[in-house]
């Protein structure tokens, strides 16, 4: 049993040492489910950024994952289909031109559609995505104005009180919004025939949620008494904030939902589709692509670091050396990705040195608390034996503590975003 064991040890170290990467890396894939592949093709068609292989490939796997009966899940264990899923593939699909309205996959979708409600039933982010390609009219799918990001500090609710993943999504979506923008080439497919009728969007939302924005209006209105153009400084400021966290690869945070929405954001505040800024996001997103199962799939981000950081440490477990060229170009890559730039965790954490790690191979100002441990234990043996390396550990472990509740606990990513409403 026991030489069973360590066959099998063996034969999984072999593998991962053969599936490292040039740079010390594993760049093994970030499996997200279909949205992110549907999105990619609904971006390209939009701006007319026409990849005819990737988007045939993305077709492909989302067809495999389609249900027979015509359902799209967002996990395994979902139960029935996901609706607002399976509306974002059905238009996916269609907009490809790879797939008819009368092919099987699209009637079973669209039954299943129906049944359910038609388009305006899907979530406030798949109304978004309708409207902003002119298949549904803007009516009240984002229910916070713009001038809420310029509400203070001190006020209960503030832009800074939501975590960094939904502020990365709502700062472009906001200015989206309130542009009402439409960008529909001709060739759009239409969707009409999915709607059953308008849903109310007060209705959407429960009497508590419903009180958190009309408490956010009050503050609003406190403002716009004191100055006349805070709309226009409310814009200015989300496009600000958009350009101030872009990496380097052209995304924002490096998150596939974020860039997708900045894009049509800096298309709202006048940007030309063929703009620089607008290219790069688009390759960036391109840039995150891997294979799985022989089929192109768009990452919602990269986990590289994530990657390197756990399977440097179980090869290291496993009796290799931190001195064997393995781990130490793995070691190296995790040394180049430590942060040294400030982001957005210093708002409630305002008086500490970056020192954290982040999830993907571009994140330089989004460290979060899992990265940094999983780094720091994989240069743990390499940090004592090499002293003029104590710094790294020393900023990692000083990030770290700084970044603890006062209830003890740690947030993945900022600290004390305890808010009781």
């Amino acid at each position: 049993m026991r030489k069973d064991v360590i066959r099998q040890r063996d034969k999984i170290i072999e593998r991962l040492l053969s599936d490292q990467s040039r740079n010390g890396s594993w760049e093994y894939p970030f499996e997200t489910g279909i949205l992110t592949d549907c999105y990619m093709i609904i971006l390209l068609r939009v701006l007319e950024k026409n990849d005819e292989s990737l988007i045939q490939s993305l077709v492909n796997r989302i067809l495999k994952e389609q249900y027979n009966d015509g359902t799209l899940k967002l996990y395994v264990d979902e139960g029935k289909g996901n609706l607002s899923l399976t509306i974002t593939a059905y238009y996916a699909l269609l907009f490809s031109g790879y797939v008819e309205k009368s092919s099987p996959n699209l009637i079973r979708a669209k039954e299943f559609i129906m049944i359910n409600g038609g388009l305006h039933k899907a979530n406030m982010f798949t109304l978004a995505l309708l409207s902003l390609t002119g298949q549904i009219e803007w009516d009240s799918p984002f229910p916070i104005p713009v001038e809420a990001v310029l509400l203070p500090e001190k006020f209960p609710i503030n832009f800074f009180d939501i975590s960094v993943f939904g502020r990365a999504n709502l700062a472009p979506l906001l200015i989206v919004a309130d542009y009402k923008l439409v960008v529909k080439p001709a060739n759009s497919p239409n969707l009409a025939d999915l709607i059953i009728r308008k849903t109310d969007g007060k209705n959407k939302f429960t009497d508590e949620t419903r009180s958190i924005f009309d408490f956010i209006e009050q503050g609003i209105e406190q403002i716009v008494e004191l100055k006349e153009d805070v709309h226009e400084k409310a814009l200015e400021y989300l496009e600000q904030y958009l350009y101030d966290h872009i990496e380097l690869d052209g995304t924002l945070y490096s998150y596939f939902s974020a860039t997708f929405y900045m894009i049509f954001a800096f298309i709202a505040r006048g940007k030309d589709k063929n703009d620089s800024k607008i290219i790069k996001a688009i390759d960036g997103l391109k840039s995150m692509i891997c294979t799985i199962n022989g089929d192109k799939h768009c990452q919602y981000t990269t986990a590289h670091v994530w990657n390197t950081a756990l399977i440097s440490s179980a090869l290291q477990f496993a009796g290799i050396p931190h001195t064997e060229v393995n781990i130490r170009q793995a070691n190296q890559y995790l040394l180049e990705r430590q942060h040294v730039k400030l982001g957005d965790w210093t708002v409630h954490n305002p008086h500490t040195y970056p020192g954290g790690w982040g999830f993907s191979n571009v994140n330089t100002i989004n460290p979060d608390i899992d990265d940094t441990i999983a780094s720091l234990r994989a240069l743990h043996q390499l940090i004592i034996e090499q002293p003029h390396y104590y710094n790294v550990w020393d900023r990692g472990i000083r990030w770290v503590l700084s970044m603890q509740n006062d209830d003890g606990g740690w947030a993945a990513f900022e600290k004390m975003l305890i808010i009781h409403y």
